[in-house]
């Protein structure tokens, strides 16, 4: 990474917002005219299909070019800035979009334009560029236009060294991972719609220490994918924005994952929101991995465990509801497992499925109170569970697939006093994954009753 660029992205971001680019000069205009392009003004070279970016300065495309390729090759100081208005690029052996060499790049979305890129499904060439929007230098996607991004050979865009996305509308349909920031991705708003049929959607992959790292502040995001939804190799923060996981394997996963703010509402085959420390066993307690909750709404529809981690996992605010796993061995798979320690500190948190706290350690003995009922037989989806306290209901929730467990966490419990768990009734206001505002226990059944912090598992 070309620490200049950042520098440079910084000072900007002082006066114009986070992270915002400078507006640049118009440097030239190019024309695609479906074989080839022309061009008026200046460090623009035209081969054919060819067209090369020489010089930093601001370039604005506009046209279809059918089998052909951008590419910015610039040892200058300085941003390059591409203004799509209107562009249909289209390569049928490589990278239509090529950032070959430049201190960073800025494609800007012309406002009230829709634009596509299209590769290859085989490339020609035997290393790089290997995505569709290619860029071996910092390169940043504004503007309030829209992009379409067709993958048909691996990656949808990728930057080998930070990736930020400030606006735009994007979609990107990969058959690899769908928007890769190799040493870091930052989305800080915009509204991405992504989908993979083999490979991840978005993610940052660098292993190296204090790289590897997603941070998602604002915008609207939407993953469908066969891997994993939302992947810092190191570090995922989420401090804003709404997420939408709609398929994933893994939907949210990093060594360090915390959760700030914002909405995220995810659906895994597997681990929901994962912690683990790269090439440890799964079995031994991380030292490094961890998940903390601080704030901010998460809700689950989870394969295996909701939240899982490899070492601590926190939960410090915010609302965190997760419907768990239906199936396997009770007490392995649960809404929240944990190899270090769990502590519930503040927030409301409910979880349900199999097993509702699969843990290697103790239970949480101190900070803020929680309750445990495990039922004797499986309820089925739709039942609907009060936590009450003499005649006052705490909370209700009406399951969204069969359990057996159950764990709610409030500042409304303290551990060590006894609450009664109903069956029945009724659900009223809200609902954030089932955990509705109000309910009521008229006509409901007394199930259990349960002293807050202690977990007793009955198995079947």
């Amino acid at each position: 990474m070309r620490r200049t660029a950042v520098v440079a992205v910084v000072v900007a971001g002082l006066v114009a917002g986070p992270l915002a680019i400078p507006a640049l000069a118009a440097t030239a205009t190019i024309t695609l005219n479906g074989s080839s392009a022309s061009v008026s003004g200046s460090n623009v070279t035209v081969a054919g299909g060819a067209i090369t970016i020489t010089a930093p300065g601001s370039y604005e495309i506009s046209g279809t070019l059918n089998n052909g390729q951008v590419k910015v090759d610039t040892a200058g100081a300085g941003t390059v800035e591409i203004v799509l208005k209107g562009a249909a690029i289209t390569n049928q052996s490589s990278s239509p979009l090529y950032v070959a060499n430049a201190q960073a790049v800025t494609v800007t979305l012309a406002a009230g334009t829709s634009n596509t890129l299209t590769d290859a499904a085989t490339y020609t060439n035997a290393d790089e560029p290997d995505a569709t929007l290619f860029s071996a230098a910092d390169l940043t996607v504004s503007g309030t236009g829209s992009l379409t991004v067709r993958a048909n050979y691996q990656d949808g865009i990728v930057s080998k060294d930070d990736l930020v996305i400030q606006s735009g509308t994007i979609t990107v349909n990969s058959v690899d991972d769908a928007i890769r920031g190799k040493d870091s991705l930052t989305i800080n708003g915009g509204s991405l719609n992504v989908t993979s049929t083999g490979g991840d959607g978005i993610k940052s992959n660098e292993t190296e220490a204090g790289k590897g790292v997603v941070n998602i502040t604002n915008g609207t995001i939407t993953v469908s994918v066969a891997d994993d939804a939302i992947k810092g190799q190191n570090t995922l923060n989420i401090s804003g924005g709404t997420i939408n996981v709609t398929r994933s394997y893994e939907a949210l996963e990093a060594m360090e994952l915390t959760i700030s703010g914002g909405r995220s509402t995810v659906v895994s085959s597997d681990d929901s929101v994962n912690a683990a420390e790269e090439g440890l066993n799964e079995f031994v307690t991380s030292t490094k991995a961890f998940i903390r909750v601080t704030g901010g709404t998460v809700v689950t529809n989870s394969g295996k465990d909701g939240f899982d981690s490899n070492g601590s996992l926190t939960l410090a605010g915010g609302t965190v509801v997760v419907n768990g796993p239906t199936s396997g061995a009770r007490g392995g798979d649960g809404a929240f497992d944990a190899s270090g320690t769990l502590s519930f500190n503040a927030g409301t948190v409910l979880g349900a499925g199999m097993t509702s706290l699969a843990v290697f350690n103790t239970v949480p003995a101190n900070g803020q109170g929680w309750v445990a009922p495990v039922f004797s037989t499986n309820r089925s989806a739709g039942t609907i569970v009060h936590i009450v306290s003499g005649t006052t209901v705490l909370a209700s929730y009406q399951a969204q697939k069969s359990f057996y467990e159950v764990v709610f966490s409030s500042n409304r419990i303290t551990n060590g006093q006894s609450y009664d768990v109903y069956t029945g009734g009724s659900v009223s206001g809200t609902s954030t994954g089932g955990l509705y505002t109000s309910g009521s226990i008229s006509g409901a059944t007394k199930a259990l009753t349960v002293t807050a912090g202690r977990y007793t598992r009955s198995r079947p």
